[in-house]
């Protein structure tokens, strides 16, 4: 068994063996995020490739993905190689979210056993179920990004980076001069467009002012592309409420994996 970097006819081939949504997080590794990640992969001795684990730059945490090819993989030598490959910290904590076949091997691998939270991924499927257009939701201009990052902080928006808010789309809805409700888009490309960064701030909530907001995110994301997803904590039932509304349905879960490097 060995391990090295995959170069980009490797990952170009990868995207040929994959099946888009049942690898979604991946995927995007391998797509729109691909200039922000390194792919390592696992081979057997007889250069049989066994699982792939791609680490994310970028973010406020160690962010991770992978793809299983084989019960073989060793999760944790893998894990090794690239942790020492990119100098990562010792004693850091990894994160990456595993569709629940795949917790048990990651738990026994990685020692991860501790209860993480379920995440579901949710597609847009109901264009009929959209509202008309709300004309109070209004892109955010460069003089509120202070005032958004608050209200991101405000809300504990795990994933938010400051790069999201100066190269994509967000948007805002004000009420007598407060900013209520803000939300974006983690990616957003005509392959693949993600909803994220949704929220309301907290003395202005179940006043409607969610669904507004994520209404017109995904009218705008479903003009660019037709498949259209966010991902929603399992625990968050008026979220979810709110999302089928709308028009969106569950594709499957995931649970949140954290690891010691």
């Amino acid at each position: 068994m060995y391990h090295r970097r995959l170069q980009p006819k490797e990952l170009d081939e990868l995207l040929t063996k994959i099946d888009k949504e049942s690898n979604l997080l991946y995927f995007t590794y391998l797509t729109v995020r691909r200039q922000q990640t390194v792919h390592y992969g696992q081979f057997s001795s007889d250069g049989r490739l066994l699982g792939v684990l791609a680490y994310l730059y970028g973010l406020p945490f160690h962010a991770f993905s992978y793809v299983l090819f084989s019960e073989e993989v060793c999760i944790r030598s893998l894990l090794t190689y690239l942790k020492e490959e990119l100098n990562l910290p010792d004693g850091d904590v990894g994160s990456t979210f595993v569709p629940e076949k795949d917790a048990p091997i990651f738990s026994s691998q990685l020692g991860s056993d501790s209860p993480q939270k379920v995440l579901n991924l949710m597609k847009h499927i109901d264009l009929a179920s959209l509202t008309p257009a709300d004309h109070r939701v209004v892109r955010i201009e460069p003089r509120y990004f202070d005032l958004v990052k608050s209200r991101m902080k405000e809300i504990d928006a795990m994933a938010f980076t400051e790069e999201e808010l100066n190269n994509l789309p967000f948007y805002g809805v004000f009420d007598e001069g407060e900013l209520v409700a803000v939300g974006g888009y983690h990616l957003f490309d005509s392959v693949y467009v993600e909803l994220g960064n949704i929220g309301t701030t907290v003395s202005r909530r179940r006043q409607g002012w969610g669904r507004i907001i994520t209404t017109e995110l995904t009218r705008r994301a479903r003009e660019y592309s037709s498949d259209v997803y966010l991902y929603v904590f399992d625990d968050n039932v008026p979220a979810i409420r709110l999302y089928e509304s709308l028009g969106y349905r569950l594709i499957f879960k995931l649970q949140r994996m954290e690891f010691s490097l």
